[in-house]
């Protein structure tokens, strides 16, 4: 049995609208204050179901390690300074990013600032050439995330949210190009869920060749796949 400490048990109302809610919840008799935002397992939510905040303090962060790497750097060649920046730097930068990667562009600006910053500091445009943009390795792994959820690799709950779509199985003329792995979208009448999780990936989803879907269930050589399809899309424009 779970005991919980109502001392240390907080409050967040998640909504998009503007007005403020009068509420004062309680537990166990206890007042709980309602939080702006709440951290869980490293990542914060925002009452307004955005992640500004959290992204923002992420490219600080990186900044920071960034700066001590700077400073440090003559003791390095740039080859190690390029591993020390994937390792600590670049990482920082990339946790949960499937979840966020709908943010607006100026909120993700201040991430590829930091990556600018590293590609100067390591000073070897043959090396930082080799580097794969922040843009880029967020799409490969929200589709990485995707696969996993839509063959079941998480839980139940989640794996419902990623109907198949009724129409691929119909013979119409126009299913005869997509992937036998389509999932239904539904209609999407905001911005903001458009930018979610789910629907922005299930479009990128939708959209993938039949080549990249290994013949039985494989992550690994999923994501190599899309890594290389979506790097050849970036090429050819």
């Amino acid at each position: 049995m779970v005991t919980f400490n109502a001392s240390k048990t907080q409050a967040c109302l998640f909504s998009a609208k503007r007005s403020p809610f009068d509420l004062t919840p309680s537990f166990r008799g206890a007042s709980v204050p309602i939080a702006d935002s709440l951290e869980l397992l490293g990542m914060e939510l925002s009452s307004v179901l955005g992640f500004g905040s959290f992204i923002e303090s992420k490219a600080q962060t990186a900044a920071r390690k960034l700066g001590v790497l700077n400073k440090v750097k003559r003791y390095f060649t740039p080859g190690q300074l390029l591993t020390l920046y994937k390792a600590q730097v670049r990482s920082c930068m990339e946790y949960c990013s499937h979840l966020w990667d709908g943010s607006a562009k100026y909120q993700l600006a201040a991430l590829d600032s930091v990556e600018r910053r590293a590609r100067r500091m390591i000073g070897d445009k043959k090396l930082t050439a080799k580097l794969q943009t922040l843009a880029h390795r967020r799409k490969v792994a929200s589709l990485s995330v995707f696969y996993r959820l839509h063959f079941g690799e998480c839980a139940q709950e989640l794996h419902e949210l990623i109907p198949p779509s009724p129409f691929y199985h119909r013979t119409f003329r126009r299913t005869a190009g997509f992937h036998p792995y389509l999932v239904d979208i539904p209609p999407i009448r905001t911005k903001r869920f458009a930018s979610t999780f789910l629907m922005r990936t299930a479009k990128e989803w939708n959209s993938l060749p039949a080549s990249i879907f290994p013949c039985s269930y494989n992550p690994a050589t999923f994501k190599s796949r899309v890594n290389r399809h979506l790097l050849g899309e970036l090429l050819g424009r």
